[in-house]
């Protein structure tokens, strides 16, 4: 089935408030997230480093799909602390809306010490 919405908007940001760090002599480039609208999923995509292409700075690989089983039309990025839920502050918060639940879906990112599988994202 084609989705006539999909995909929905797509929106750039770091993932934390201090925004792009020098590495290598370069600044990171930011993560993108996009709303699948009908595909009734979001998506996080993250910069690759590869030397292919037209455009290498424009390289990204998916990151994580988010299976929401309702329309996501836009998401939104925030910094702030969400409520009093354990987490790490200054990372991004993703919130993800299901329309059709009635329902506002919450992650937080954070420097990932406890993930075994850390690449660095």
């Amino acid at each position: 089935m084609i989705n006539p919405g999909a995909p929905g908007f797509c929106y750039t940001f770091y993932p934390t408030k201090e925004g792009p760090k020098l590495l290598n002599g370069a600044l990171t480039r930011p993560l993108i997230g996009i709303a699948g609208d009908c595909a009734e999923s979001a998506y996080i995509l993250r910069p690759v480093n590869c030397d292919t292409g037209e455009d290498p700075s424009a390289n990204y690989a998916l990151m994580c799909e988010i299976e929401c089983g309702a329309t996501v039309g836009s998401i939104g990025i925030g910094y702030e602390d969400f409520c009093y839920a354990p987490q790490q502050s200054g990372y991004a918060k993703i919130y993800i809306p299901q329309y059709e639940n009635d329902k506002v879906l919450v992650f937080a990112l954070g420097n990932g010490e406890d993930d075994e599988s850390n690449d660095g994202w």
